[in-house]
């Protein structure tokens, strides 16, 4: 190669990286969340990097699992995390919990408060490159102590 145009090195060098990967959103995270030992049906699970980068989420199936993105794009770029898990009360959980459905339609947090602020979460991940599983059991808020 060393009669080869520099252009034309940095361009094969350039197709050699897109064809391998970059690392670019290298982790692929999926997981299952469980409330209270049952999966949990719907939210959103959120990933705040603890030093700079971007955060990812994933949206929470009826089976409790979920798959992060970034943006767009699928995956996490490797690294720590702060995890944040947030999920609302349908209408009929609502209903049988007592909570009158107002104007604004804004259901009640099934998950624990604790859980969806990444300044009080007890939650957090170690991501490596490539497939992995990270599950998480939240538990609910304990009652006041008697």
């Amino acid at each position: 190669m060393n009669g080869t145009p520099p252009v034309l090195r940095m361009a094969a060098a350039a197709a050699l990286l897109l064809a391998v990967g970059c690392g670019r959103h290298a982790g692929k995270v999926s997981g299952r969340v469980t409330l209270d030992g049952q999966p949990l049906a719907n939210g959103v699970v959120s990933y705040t990097p603890t030093k700079a980068g971007s955060s990812a989420y994933g949206t929470i199936g009826p089976d409790g699992r979920y798959r992060l993105q970034t943006g767009a794009e699928t995956g996490i770029d490797p690294g720590e995390y702060k995890v944040t898990i947030a999920s609302n009360a349908t209408p009929e959980q609502a209903a049988a919990m007592g909570f009158k459905i107002g104007r604004e339609g804004i259901m009640p947090l099934l998950t624990p408060p604790r859980y969806g602020d990444v300044a009080t979460t007890p939650l957090s991940a170690a991501v490596k490159s490539g497939s992995q599983e990270i599950d998480f059991a939240i538990e609910p808020e304990k009652g006041p102590k008697k």
